[in-house]
């Protein structure tokens, strides 16, 4: 019997021990409260927070279908795009392509991109969704966005066909950059396709601003981010084709090793291919100044000590650059 009341006496004391805990807790939380803003103040950071959060999406139709969006991220995704206010549509209407329709997919090779993307619906990548999330946001209004790691980002690109310029803009835009037409000031990368492209002694004398090979965007757009300019920059002899000619066979392997150094390409016989030719002689004829197979059109002649001089030159200045 004294062992049962003990053990009674212990529940009651365990209990009352428990009772005391959690009034003393309330009370804790209680006072507390009262010194937080009051939630219908205009200073209230939580409330203003919560608002934001509830309301960035607000007036956005969103129209999410599972064979567009991979479904390892597609309950996640519907459920950020309705914690945020978004209309939410479980289907694909490529009909629907007004200012506050947004369509969700998860790449550009999907086989029904082409065709929302005619019937200018405004596509927007699961990366560009949770960023715009994170940063509390509205969607862009474009043709495709896939993410925005490129936002206020201006690029300018020098010596590509018109064919290739497309391809760069649906690159940058679709990262959230914008691509420029004319040089400014305010340019942030220069892409070139090969030192003779016309912007390119600009950008090197006037901007101060990395000048990159396209691998650069192909690997950002890999990537989702920017990444470093460094592994991309272009060197003196990017896009050239070198030959050589009535120079000693040590000084050509020199030569042929500065060109290979500085991003050239070294060609030993001289073909259509062909930019640029080497020699440590003004060839003449009839007292004009003569290229071999001019017919080539492209063919430029070079001085040896030319060769030196331009990689030493701009090696040193495009290590300058930030």
């Amino acid at each position: 019997m004294e062992h049962k009341r003990g053990m009674r006496c212990g529940e009651q004391l365990h209990n009352k021990n428990i009772h005391w805990g959690l009034s003393k807790l309330k009370k804790r939380v209680k006072e507390e409260a009262h010194k937080l803003p009051k939630r219908d103040g205009p200073f209230c950071g939580v409330k203003i927070e919560e608002t934001m959060r509830k309301t960035t999406f607000k007036g956005a139709n969103v129209f999410m279908s599972r064979d567009l969006v991979p479904p390892e991220i597609f309950d996640s995704l519907h459920d950020v795009l309705n914690d945020n206010g978004a209309e939410i549509f479980l289907c694909c209407d490529p009909s629907r392509n007004g200012p506050d329709d947004y369509h969700i997919i998860s790449s550009r090779d999907h086989e029904k991109f082409n065709d929302l993307l005619q019937k200018g619906c405004n596509l927007l990548g699961p990366k560009c969704v949770l960023s715009c999330v994170k940063e509390h946001r509205v969607f862009p209004k474009q043709g495709f966005t896939c993410c925005i790691p490129m936002d206020g980002v201006k690029i300018l690109a020098s010596g590509f066909q018109m064919e290739q310029k497309d391809e760069i803009n649906k690159l940058v835009t679709s990262m959230g950059g914008s691509l420029q037409t004319k040089a400014s000031s305010d340019i942030t990368f220069v892409i070139v396709k090969n030192v003779l492209a016309a912007k390119y002694k600009w950008a090197l004398n006037n901007l101060k601003k990395p000048i990159v090979t396209e691998n650069w965007l192909h690997q950002c757009w890999k990537e989702h981010r920017i990444v470093s300019s460094d592994p991309y920059r272009v060197l003196p002899f990017y896009g050239l084709t070198i030959s050589i000619t009535q120079v000693p066979l040590d000084e050509r392997k020199e030569i042929e090793k500065l060109i290979l150094q500085n991003g050239g390409k070294y060609c030993a016989r001289l073909t259509r291919k062909t930019t640029h030719l080497v020699t440590n002689t003004m060839l003449r004829k009839d007292g004009v100044t003569f290229v071999l197979f001019l017919e080539h059109g492209s063919t430029t002649l070079l001085l040896e000590e030319h060769v030196w001089m331009r990689s030493h030159i701009l090696s040193r200045e495009a290590k300058s650059h930030p």
